[in-house]
């Protein structure tokens, strides 16, 4: 029955409040509409529905379709809060409600030469609170277009080429550029917008914040901690096992204050971040399968905090070694061209303007380097399961949903992906040694 509440709302007040709340959507009528939920989009914290709505214009009479997805929460109010949903979705609603629109604001403002429209698809209703019509639970509902119907799909499963990479790079160096723009332009705008992200730790009071994480965490790191040190005469050069062993040292029996330090905020690089930037959380446009145009989507682990988080997510978890090792300071300085070009853009300063130093090349990468652990942490974590076979993933799945400390959850953590998956991992750590971004660890 309660499911029945929540179609029939998504199919009529939804749909008009839509049509009532667009203006160029002002001058539809519903002639029918359609539901349903792909199995491919139905996650475990969230549903989403394809909405598709026959319109005709009242004063051409002419029919248009429109395609629609809706996102909304799953569970019950206990759920919600254990899985935080009642933190991730919020603060969904709140980039697409408040942060998108002020940044694009600015850039008008501006007269800034920056497309915001070609950052995520459009949305069209973006709200969170109570709908009686839908459900008796606080919620959030999500309207944006299927992008889809503009030629945009998922990419390569997991290694993403160069064209994919500078897409990504560029893309996200349009977002990060406004939060510092609004530093030097409007200090207290971007104060509000960080107010009103809500904190979403791995750490609070001292206490992990996040027990699956944590676990998880812990037993993916136990894993590459010993696949080290079965070979540590491989790795014994360039000080890669001596970096691994202080991690281990240091983090290794509570990864999530290894974490919580990436969280580290500052008044000079911080910014608005998407937060959990990797293939899985953009789509890609083609024309004659060349990769020409990416949008962000699933902003829920929105945070503000270093940029190094969204570039190093994405970077360690989507690029080979091979690639990594000819074309990680490329990618980087990428990042950076198009970080100061959307900069000087907006705010009409110019790049030798002493209030831009802290944007150089040296100082930027200077910042990233003490916080770029955070993505090959998250590697650790992902890429075994990301290179597991379908069993494997099924069974980390369904013990992270309903037993995370069942000893048949740490033994497929263990294995999944194999020693494929074990080679990948220890080539990021070591990357990530030879870069020096685990120098903080031996102040």
């Amino acid at each position: 029955m309660s499911e029945d509440r929540k179609r029939k709302y998504l199919q009529t007040s939804l749909v008009q409040t839509v049509l009532s709340k667009n203006s160029d959507l002002l001058d539809l009528e519903v002639l029918k509409c359609s539901l349903e939920v792909p199995s491919h989009l139905d996650g475990f914290m969230a549903t989403i529905y394809c909405l598709n709505v026959t319109v005709r214009n009242k004063q051409t009479q002419e029919s248009s379709e429109l395609s629609l997805l809706v996102k909304v929460m799953k569970g019950d109010d206990k759920f919600r809060r254990e899985s935080l949903g009642l933190v991730l979705f919020p603060n969904e609603i709140n980039v697409y409600r408040n942060v998108v629109p002020t940044f694009k604001k600015l850039l008008a403002t501006q007269g800034a030469d920056i497309d915001a429209t070609k950052w995520c698809p459009r949305i069209f209703f973006a709200e969170q609170g109570y709908f009686p019509e839908y459900s008796d639970q606080y919620e959030t509902i999500l309207v944006m277009e299927n992008a889809q119907t503009a030629g945009f799909k998922s990419g390569p499963r997991l290694n993403l080429d160069e064209i994919h990479l500078n897409l990504m790079v560029r893309k996200i160096a349009q977002f990060h550029a406004c939060s510092y723009a609004l530093r030097l332009i409007d200090n207290e705008k971007l104060a509000q917008l960080v107010e009103s992200i809500i904190p979403l730790n791995f750490t609070q009071d001292g206490k992990v914040a996040f027990e699956s994480y944590d676990v998880v965490f812990r037993e993916t790191q136990k894993r590459m901690f010993g696949y080290f040190a079965s070979r540590r005469n491989q790795f014994n050069e360039n000080g890669v096992y001596a970096d691994i062993e202080m991690l281990k040292k240091t983090y290794g029996d509570n990864p999530s204050q290894l974490m919580q330090r990436c969280l580290h905020r500052d008044d000079t690089y911080s910014v608005i971040l998407h937060g959990d930037y990797n293939r899985n959380n953009v789509l890609f446009k083609y024309d004659d399968e060349k990769a020409v145009d990416v949008l962000m989507i699933d902003f829920q682990e929105n945070r503000y905090g270093s940029p190094a988080l969204d570039l190093s997510f994405f970077m360690y978890m989507n690029m080979t070694e091979s690639l990594r090792n000819s074309h990680w300071d490329t990618m980087l300085h990428n990042y950076h061209d198009e970080l100061l070009r959307c900069i000087t853009e907006i705010t009409n300063i110019p790049a030798t303007d002493e209030r831009m130093e802290p944007y150089s090349f040296p100082n930027m990468m200077a910042h990233l380097s003490n916080f770029f652990v955070y993505g090959a942490i998250i590697a650790v974590k992902f890429l075994p399961v990301m290179m597991g076979s379908a069993e494997d993933v099924a069974e980390i799945v369904h013990y992270f949903h309903n037993d995370i400390y069942a000893n048949a959850f740490k033994k497929v953590m263990h294995r999944s992906g194999e020693e494929e998956a074990d080679q990948r991992v220890a080539g990021v750590m070591s990357h990530c040694s030879q870069r020096g971004y685990l120098k903080f660890l031996w102040k």
